[in-house]
């Protein structure tokens, strides 16, 4: 144990936060591995979305058996988003774990997080796929970054975050921002402030099958090489004024969330910048556009050095991030 778990004095409550929906296959893994968390929990709020198998049956019996288990059903289905916007109200802790109803945590998750988030608004840690149907995986080894210009494009998984729940006063209503992902939301607002904290460890595995919320199947091309990258060029090329209009309309809604955090200093203001530009079509705007990549190229990619690659992909980024939001086509 840490020297905060054996001091009752300095115990910071934490409650865990998790969403459910049709979860009974995999449910009970994640909640054993709640409840055997080596950092005493203050609440386990788990609020169900409508569930038609046996997941609140299951639930309703955990939550006998275990107390610290806080059971909530909505009267009408949310959504994964309002869902969790909803859920995260409810919790009472000073820090505030989010949980997917799928994944499986190490039990030390939350002591290890407590321990490292100090003053700052969110610690995050490493989140490892796995997978029991045969589901294709991705795991990226390399150290994660969470400045704020790589956060424009890119985000923290909700079921890695330990949040202060300060950060929650920080973010714009949904309806002022429109349809991103409520941890886009904690994320931008953490990085926007440069509030992140992270403990570079394994804490999280998560279960890629089909039919989980945010399961996509991985993408062959996604892992960094020549030959990916060629191919992900020539595929923006080709589709770069079918996709480029709901780019648009993606960077507008995080132009307007970066404007609701209201924070302070250049990089802010350069982000800001840069979400306006994404939200607008015109040459001019792309090469304004360019030169910001160019400006901030060591906090977008994982380069280092003044070598030309660094400076060629920066400018073909304005292009080739059409391949990576390829999903905001129709279906």
């Amino acid at each position: 144990m840490i020297a905060c778990v054996d001091n009752m004095i300095d115990i910071k409550r934490v409650s865990v936060v998790m969403c459910t929906y049709n979860g009974e296959k995999y449910l009970a893994e994640q909640i054993d591995s709640l409840l055997a968390q080596t950092y005493p929990l203050a609440e386990i709020i788990i609020q169900d979305d409508g569930s038609t198998d046996g997941t609140m049956a299951m639930l309703h019996d955990y939550a006998a058996a275990h107390p610290v288990i806080k059971l909530f059903s909505n009267e009408a289905e949310h959504g994964v988003n309002s869902n969790f916007f909803s859920a995260l109200k409810r919790a009472g802790g000073e820090f505030i774990a989010i949980c997917d109803q799928d994944d499986i945590w190490e039990p030390d998750k939350i002591e290890k997080q407590v321990a490292a988030i100090g003053d700052k608004l969110l610690c995050t840690c490493r989140s490892k796929p796995f997978t029991t149907d045969g589901s294709p995986v991705n795991y990226d080894p390399r150290t994660p970054n969470y400045y704020l210009p790589r956060m424009l494009y890119s985000s923290i998984a909700g079921h890695t975050m330990l949040i202060d729940r300060h950060l929650l006063q920080l973010i714009p209503d949904q309806a002022e921002v429109g349809g991103l992902y409520y941890d886009v939301y904690l994320a931008l607002a953490a990085s926007a402030n440069d509030s992140i904290a992270l403990v570079d460890e394994v804490l999280v595995h998560q279960r890629r099958y089909d039919g989980a919320a945010t399961y996509s199947t991985a993408d062959k091309h996604r892992a960094p090489s020549a030959i990916n990258g060629i191919y992900t060029l020539v595929w923006s090329i080709r589709h770069y004024s079918e996709v480029r209009p709901y780019l648009h309309e993606y960077f507008q809604r995080r132009y307007r969330l970066l404007r609701g955090i209201k924070a302070q200093g250049e990089t802010y203001e350069d982000v800001t910048t840069m979400a306006a530009l994404e939200g607008r079509s015109g040459l001019l705007n792309l090469l304004h556009l360019c030169l910001y990549h160019i400006k901030y190229r060591h906090r977008l990619f994982y380069t280092e050095g003044r070598g030309p690659v660094n400076y060629m992909r920066s400018v073909l980024y304005c292009i080739m991030q059409v391949y990576f939001y390829r999903n905001l086509l129709p279906k």
